[in-house]
């Protein structure tokens, strides 16, 4: 409790201050509404009793002939024997007294017809004084006197009960106050203390989302996903480095064997010349392919691809493929069927890209008169309507181990089987990462000796095209 002081600083104890103010202003409201409604009670009951009680006494002392019997003091004293608290005295028209009960001799009595109260000797008392004047052949009062002591150090009582209930319930509230508050906030401090121990080494650290359903539970989770964002983002920078410092190495040796080469040899033998400036060419072509597959990969999350995207046919799209691939490609045969025209709304080079890494991967593990089929159709699965694209071919096949693994970047299942020494191996992550973009499906299916098939499903954006 006492750290409660040396936090004044902290969220916790600003909470924790306002919520005691509102308390404390509520026990005061709460505190005068009680005193003031018993305070007004106790008067009211005090004023009807004496009320009460005159008019009672002047009923019975009256006669019937109009005169008054002040001095049979017998009603009087039967009056003062029930009610316990309540003396008469009698006055004359000189304000002399007559008569008394013995509780009020040797008693200075205020003369006043409105309900008084004073004090005499540590007692309370509340006096009225009826004037028989106006109503009666007799002149002279009457004083109806009430003790009400009583009365008066209950409310005294009261005051002091409810001051100390006040400051009770306020030390209540500023503990439990600031115990719930601590408890309340303590998810926050738990991300303050997570987010300190984060480091671009270790972003795994998670908040434990546990609890009510409330808005602290919502903002770790929410913390909890921003934390997953980082970490897969410093994944991909991180693996973004790794492959392309790699990657570049290779072709840097090479690039820096021939300028070595050039340098001892190039200015006397045209050939080593001609022979190194084509390689250092073909090496930086090398280079700027793989960089620029490499940045497309590093782009972040799917929704970060610059689209372009546009109603266009895949029919056409296909039948554009093809015709380039068999113009640089005429070893192999490539058929294609297109059982539907399909109208698509996307980015038309991203889906040529993505083709073209297919068939090229095809030809690339498929020998000499070796055959692709492309199938185009449409297909309804699962309620939703797709386009299914298949790139079958009878080549050499991928062995079973190496089927989880062909859309990680860079790795191949046999490098010696590529016809395309150039190939950075990036293609088939480069293709997953456009069909994913556009929550599409690849199924692979492959055979050694028997040939490779791979199906692409696309949905259909509704909200597009119709189908």
């Amino acid at each position: 409790m006492f750290n409660f002081f040396k936090e004044r600083g902290k969220l916790s104890w600003k909470i924790t201050v306002v919520y005691t103010l509102m308390f404390i202003l509520v026990i005061l409201l709460v505190n005068a509404a009680v005193y003031l409604f018993l305070s007004n009670f106790i008067a009211n009951s005090i004023e009807n009793s004496i009320s009460n009680t005159g008019e009672f006494v002047m009923s019975q002392i009256k006669g019937i002939d109009g005169s008054i019997n002040v001095f049979d003091a017998e009603i009087l004293q039967e009056i003062s024997r029930s009610e316990g608290n309540i003396f008469f005295r009698v006055l004359n028209s000189r304000a002399e007294i007559t008569a008394q009960s013995k509780y009020l001799e040797n008693m200075e009595i205020p003369l006043n017809r409105e309900l008084t109260e004073f004090s005499i000797s540590g007692r309370n008392l509340a006096v009225k004084t009826i004037d028989l004047n106006q109503s009666f052949f007799f002149n002279g009062y009457i004083q109806i006197v009430r003790d009400i002591t009583f009365e008066k150090n209950f409310l005294d009582v009261l005051i002091i009960v409810l001051t100390a209930a006040g400051f009770i319930g306020t030390l209540a509230s500023l503990i439990v106050g600031y115990i719930t508050t601590k408890r309340m906030l303590n998810p926050i401090k738990k991300i303050t203390e997570t987010a300190r121990e984060i480091s671009l080494s270790d972003l795994g650290k998670r908040l434990s989302v546990t609890g009510a359903d409330d808005e602290l539970q919502q903002l770790a989770e929410t913390f909890n996903t921003m934390l997953g964002r980082l970490e897969k983002s410093f994944k991909r920078e991180k693996q973004f480095i790794s492959d392309a410092s790699h990657e570049l190495r290779t072709p840097l040796s090479v690039i820096r064997g021939y300028i070595n080469l050039l340098d001892r040899w190039g200015k006397e033998k045209k050939e080593v010349r001609d022979e190194a400036i084509t390689a250092i060419k073909n090496e930086v072509e090398g280079m700027n392919h793989l960089l620029e597959n490499l940045l497309f990969l590093a782009r972040g999350d799917d929704s970060r691809f610059n689209r372009e995207e546009e109603l266009f046919s895949f029919s056409e799209l296909l039948l554009e493929i093809v015709k380039e691939i068999k113009l640089v490609n005429k070893e192999i045969r490539i058929d294609f069927n297109i059982e539907d025209e399909v109208e698509f709304y996307g980015d038309r080079k991203l889906f040529k890209q993505l083709i073209r890494i297919f068939v090229e991967n095809s030809i690339n593990f498929t020998d000499k008169d070796g055959q692709i089929n492309i199938l185009l159709k449409k297909e309804k699965t699962e309620n939703k309507n797709m386009v299914k694209i298949i790139v079958e071919d009878n080549g050499r096949g991928i062995p079973e181990q190496d089927l989880p693994h062909i859309f990680e970047r860079f790795y191949q299942a046999d490098k010696s089987r590529s016809r395309q020494k150039n190939s950075s191996g990036l293609g088939l992550a480069i293709a997953k990462q456009i069909v994913d973009s556009y929550d599409g499906k690849i199924k692979v299916e492959s055979e050694i000796s028997e040939g490779t098939k791979i199906e692409v499903l696309l949905p259909f954006k509704s909200s597009r095209i119709s189908v």
